[in-house]
């Protein structure tokens, strides 16, 4: 802590001389990316966490005290400014990321996230000021948008996958419902198949998903033929047709999407994601989702406690998955056949080893056929 702290003072310093020329800002700067080079740069910034945030906050305070007495006219014009920055993210932001294979969903909650500007914006303001590049009118502006972005990011980040589902809503009223985030991916459904016989329907693909599909793959190849997958990550998409099972691109907290993902009668309903990993939906609305699009359907959800377990039976769940039980009972068996090859080899007079008792449970875990889906 005491050297990274000599090292950043040292180089605002150094900074400060009258041939090197440079403002603090950019002294400290520069020190920073010289200590994240360093192996212990997560022990600097956990240990320094305090002291930053105290300067941060001298800092914040200094600049509200540069905001002028509230005028109309540096309000109208920085929230002009902030409009347009607004309207420019998607361009700098949703563009990128899509174009690089982040999908729409992480686009638009990038471009959500990322809409205000950046404090350092102030301070090359404060320096082009100082330097007479430019006039106070200019930074009272650049304020007065950074703390309407701020306070208006402050709320969107909060509330980032409620509005991107919102804006998909609104573009599917505009294109069309059957053109935005639904239908399989696949060439056979693009043909104009259907998924008659796709009576099994997974909400959301992840790690129990992957492995379910394993085993189908391995034990029940069969199975594959009735099983349908409507996620937003496209890139799992060309293994899971490699393997005969179809797929659809599409939001799973949208009945609409749903309604249109699936063509055909649905018999099971799967959300085998956790509350903890599922972002802008949870398992009771996913429930009430597909209660309400596959009425006849038997829905199996996922809880990560007993209270809320209890909570999706009584919203109508036909079975509620538990990691915590599900190990418990796993163990369960093996320690009861542990126990009863001890009461055997007691009585034998022959000396047990665990290897021997385990050697059931690890070679189906082991399994080398057993090829898992990367998610």
């Amino acid at each position: 802590l005491i050297i990274a702290l000599a090292w950043c003072f040292f180089m605002c310093c150094f900074a400060t001389l009258p041939f090197i020329g440079l403002s603090m800002e950019l002294a400290s700067l520069i020190s920073g990316v010289a200590l994240a080079t360093f192996p212990y740069s997560a022990e600097f910034n956990g240990k320094i966490k305090y002291i930053r945030d105290f300067f941060i906050t001298l800092f914040f305070v200094g600049l509200g005290m540069q905001i002028p007495v509230p005028d109309l006219a540096a309000i109208g014009k920085g929230l002009l400014v902030a409009l347009v920055v607004l309207a420019v993210r998607p361009v700098g932001i949703f563009l990128i990321v899509f174009l690089l294979g982040g999908g729409h969903r992480l686009a638009a909650i990038a471009t959500i996230n990322l809409s205000q500007i950046s404090e350092f914006a102030l301070v090359i303001c404060s320096l082009g000021m100082n330097y007479g590049h430019i006039d106070e009118d200019t930074l009272t502006i650049l304020i007065w948008t950074f703390s309407l972005l701020a306070i208006l990011s402050s709320y969107m980040i909060g509330f980032n996958y409620r509005i991107y589902g919102m804006m998909c809503r609104a573009c599917r009223r505009v294109v069309g419902r059957s053109s935005i985030g639904q239908g399989d991916t696949s060439e056979q459904h693009e043909e104009g198949g259907d998924h008659v016989d796709r009576n099994i329907v997974l909400l959301g693909f992840h790690k129990i998903a992957a492995m379910l599909i394993a085993h189908f793959e391995h034990h029940e190849p069969h199975l594959l033929a009735k099983i349908h997958v409507i996620d937003f990550h496209e890139h799992i998409m060309p293994e899971l047709r490699k393997r005969g099972v179809t797929c659809a691109y599409g939001d799973i907290s949208s009945p609409d999407v749903l309604e249109h993902a699936h063509h055909g009668d649905v018999r099971l309903v799967i959300s085998s994601i956790p509350d903890s990993m599922l972002r802008g939906v949870d398992n009771l609305r996913l429930l009430q989702i597909s209660k309400q699009v596959w009425p006849q359907a038997d829905v199996i959800v996922t809880a990560d406690n007993p209270r809320q377990a209890h909570m999706l039976y009584e919203a109508g769940a036909d079975y509620v998955l538990r990691m915590a039980k599900l190990c418990a009972e796993r163990l369960h068996v093996l320690i009861a056949d542990h126990s009863t090859h001890c009461v055997h080899h007691h009585h034998v007079g022959e000396e047990l080893k665990l290897n021997h008792v385990f050697q059931s449970f690890k070679q189906n875990e082991q399994d080398q056929h057993l090829k898992n889906i990367n998610v």
